[in-house]
């Protein structure tokens, strides 16, 4: 279904047709669809640097989609400038001595455990087909939605448009992610303005934002369609294909706290360089690192990070799979807390040390 909504183009000029007629014919079907629906634009609630119209200019010329959907979403989208606000103190900048407790405790862990059984027989599956640690998925889930219980309160569509029209420092970004929201909600036969979810627009069990959702959403259960919000097939399948998309390693650990800080020059470069530079574990062990328990392995590839998890910053050996955890968030702190609640879970991998 989505495939067919990407290559959809009603108003696609022929090829003989130049440039500039191109232009003044968009031009002139905007304006007369302004004209018919009279208030279009009227009562903006705030003062957004992009126009409804220009917006919908290029959202036109970068989706390919009809103005007949394009105008009716964009006419009820509402501005909010308490979604600015919020992007600015993101949980995430929080020191992890403050960010931990919000996420690695006992209940949600035990909640975590009785999800995995609920849905032991999906984990099985999803183990078979990505394999990824089914405590590492629900770790996931429970992070960013309480297993589906907690899916946001603020319309999808508003944040987009804000932050496609108001936050200039990532407003083209935004402004594709609202243009895959759009195909999306076209393709799956959604209606744009009855979707909820974060105040960054991100939506469904995964918190998927709309390109995300385009890239890696999985039917699952084969009923047609990538349901992320009630289906759990779907959503563990999502999630698992994410993971594994990005280069997830069954069995491989993620990180380790260093019992003691390296003094070593070469570790406390390698510390530096945080995941820009990747090393064999035995080059790290010549260079001063103790040895790290089982399951970690003289051949994985790792690097050095610091964090600050009390009164003071500390190191963490890392592997790829915790830098393939930073590229669903990419937040270190989001990292850790999602390997150290999965190993809660029961993911034998996911053990940090002391």
């Amino acid at each position: 279904m989505v495939h067919m909504a990407l290559g959809y183009n009603s108003m696609a000029p022929r090829p003989h047709r130049t440039a500039r007629h191109r232009a003044w014919t968009l031009l002139a079907s905007l304006l007369a669809m302004l004209t018919l629906s009279g208030s279009a634009f009227a009562g903006a609630p705030a003062k957004p640097f992009v126009s409804r119209f220009a917006l919908l200019v290029k959202l036109h010329a970068e989706t390919g989609l009809p103005l007949s959907v394009l105008k009716p979403a964009i006419d009820k989208a509402r501005f909010e400038a308490k979604v600015l606000a919020r992007m600015a103190t993101p949980y995430e900048a929080r020191p992890y001595a403050d960010y931990r407790p919000l996420f690695v405790r006992k209940r949600l862990a035990e909640q975590g455990r009785q999800y995995l059984q609920d849905h032991r027989a999906i984990f099985k599956d999803e183990w078979k087909r990505y394999g990824v640690e089914p405590a590492m998925i629900a770790s996931i889930l429970a992070i960013e939605t309480h297993f589906g219980t907690r899916q946001g309160r603020d319309r999808v569509l508003d944040p987009l448009y804000t932050l496609a029209t108001g936050y200039p420092r990532r407003a083209d970004f935004f402004r594709k992610q609202l243009g895959d929201y759009l195909k999306m909600c076209h393709a799956e036969g959604l209606d744009p303005g009855s979707i909820d979810g974060s105040y960054a627009g991100a939506f469904g069990a995964p918190q998927f934002i709309p390109s995300s959702y385009m890239a890696y959403a999985v039917d699952g259960n084969g009923d047609g369609r990538r349901d992320v919000w009630h289906s759990p097939r779907d959503i563990i399948f999502s999630v698992a294909n994410y993971f594994h998309q990005h280069g997830w390693q069954a069995h491989l650990p993620v990180a380790h706290w260093l019992a003691k800080e390296p003094k070593s020059p070469a570790l406390v470069d390698q510390r530096s360089k945080e995941m820009q530079d990747w090393k064999p574990l035995q080059q790290l062990y010549s260079n001063g690192l103790r040895r790290l328990p089982s399951p970690w392995h003289k051949n994985d590839d790792v690097t050095l990070i610091s964090m600050q998890p009390g009164a003071h910053d500390r190191t963490a050996v890392v592997s790829r799979n915790f830098y393939v955890i930073t590229r669903w968030n990419r937040s270190y702190n989001y990292a850790m807390a999602a390997t150290e609640l999965a190993h809660m879970m029961g993911c034998n991998n996911c053990g940090t040390g002391k």
